[in-house]
């Protein structure tokens, strides 16, 4: 059986910086308590990335804070992380950049990963990271729809959103998806 981890934009904006809050900054140490605590066939990162024409896009005009502009400091994940991925993982991550909250890539690269061994086509899923009714929830669900015989989880504490009622909100969503909430 393949175990899969993915890490859902853990990136300097989120947790530290202009869109950060202290969840968001405090689900660093859970997400490297997860990647620490088993041995990930493979890991996928994703950042949000924005260009520098961001207010002026849909999502822009909505959220018009500027965040996550491709190349800059509140664009990289998290050091803590990526340090741990590159040291320990550094033949099994795949980052993917993503310019919407759900990424079709990330969704299309896990069935590829699933499909690479015709004998073992099990997998587990696992997803962490911010914002839990944003970003998280997008790609849980497009993972769903890709992979419906996959057993997919979230790692509660390794998520965080705007606010803790809008986490507990998308766990909820996620539940009633037939998601494993771990």
């Amino acid at each position: 059986m393949k175990k899969v981890l993915v890490i859902i934009d853990m990136q300097n904006d989120f947790t530290k910086g202009v869109l950060g809050n202290k969840e968001c900054e405090a689900a660093i140490a859970s997400v490297v308590h997860v990647l620490k605590s088993d041995n990930w066939d493979k890991i996928f990162l994703t950042r949000d990335t924005h260009g520098d024409n961001y207010l002026d896009t849909q999502e822009g005009k909505r959220l018009p804070v500027k965040h996550c502009i491709k190349n800059t400091d509140g664009w990289e994940i998290v050091p803590e992380i990526m340090d741990l991925c590159r040291n320990k993982y550094s033949q099994q991550i795949s980052i993917i950049d993503k310019p919407t909250f759900g990424s079709l890539e990330l969704s299309q690269e896990l069935k590829k990963y699933q499909d690479l061994d015709v004998n073992d086509s099990e997998m587990e899923i696992y997803f962490c990271g911010v914002c839990t009714g944003i970003c998280v929830i997008n790609n849980v669900m497009l993972a769903k729809a890709t992979l419906p015989e996959a057993r997919i989880c979230v790692f509660e504490n390794a998520c965080a959103c705007v606010t803790q009622k809008s986490h507990k909100t998308a766990i909820e969503a996620m539940r009633n998806c037939q998601i494993d909430i771990i």
